[in-house]
């Protein structure tokens, strides 16, 4: 994951312009417009650094989880009064259910294949109370995921430089690409890797995670950023 990264994760996302404000507002919105449970206890699957999750307590009585303990790290530095855990999407068991659950930044496409993908969002519908929605934004469909292209992001601060550059590639229903870093400091200048592996889902495949274990679901193809969000509800 972003083990090795996570200090310099939402420096290197908030220099590309990701507006964290804005997407957990239209995360709010859909949460209102759809639950029903009359509570307010929100789990912020694959949270990592946190930034989704200061913003939607606000509103809620959040927690996170994310599987990357160097990103869990982060977060409670910068919100030691927020629980949050260790643990994998696809099998954690907390002792407690949620109104909300949400899984943003296309967090579930790291479960890499079908079965997991269903595996995870019946996980998701376990910890859900009656009436709780979960929402969910899909990493890129096989169709819309392009290999061979090159992207760059780049950090130019008085003290840390960054440049990240990556290759998409794609073996399969498995989409990855490996980040190289160089990172430069006062105290020097290092470079390393690290590879990503995302599975490629179909609309339809997402649409039958969700109803296979019960869930209604909308699916909105145009939220934000464009690579849509996927919201199910709990009835009973």
């Amino acid at each position: 994951m972003f083990s090795k990264s996570a200090e310099l994760y939402d420096t290197i996302y908030l220099s590309r312009g990701k507006n964290y404000a804005v997407e957990a507002q239209s995360v709010h919105e859909l949460i209102q417009k759809h639950l029903h449970s009359g509570g307010k206890a929100l789990l912020d699957v694959a949270c990592g650094t946190g930034i989704h999750t200061n913003y939607l307590r606000q509103h809620y009585q959040v927690e996170g989880l994310d599987l990357d303990e160097r990103m869990l790290e982060v977060a409670r530095k910068k919100m030691p009064e927020i629980t949050f855990y260790q643990g994998d999407m696809l099998d954690f068991e907390l002792p407690r259910k949620f109104d909300v659950i949400t899984c943003l930044f296309s967090s579930i496409g790291y479960v890499k294949t079908l079965p997991k993908l269903n595996q995870a969002v019946a996980n998701l519908e376990r910890h859900l109370n009656p009436g709780g929605v979960i929402l969910v934004e899909p990493w890129f469909t096989p169709a819309e995921w392009h290999p061979g292209r090159v992207h760059a992001t780049f950090v130019d601060q008085p003290e840390l430089k960054i440049a990240r550059m990556n290759l998409s590639g794609q073996d399969g229903t498995l989409s990855y690409f490996v980040f190289h870093y160089l990172v430069g400091t006062p105290e020097g200048i290092t470079c390393f890797d690290e590879r990503h592996e995302l599975g490629l889902f179909t609309t339809d495949e997402y649409l039958a995670a969700f109803r296979n274990c019960g869930l209604d679901v909308i699916h909105d193809p145009k939220w934000l950023n464009e690579r849509g969000l996927y919201l199910g509800k709990k009835m009973h």
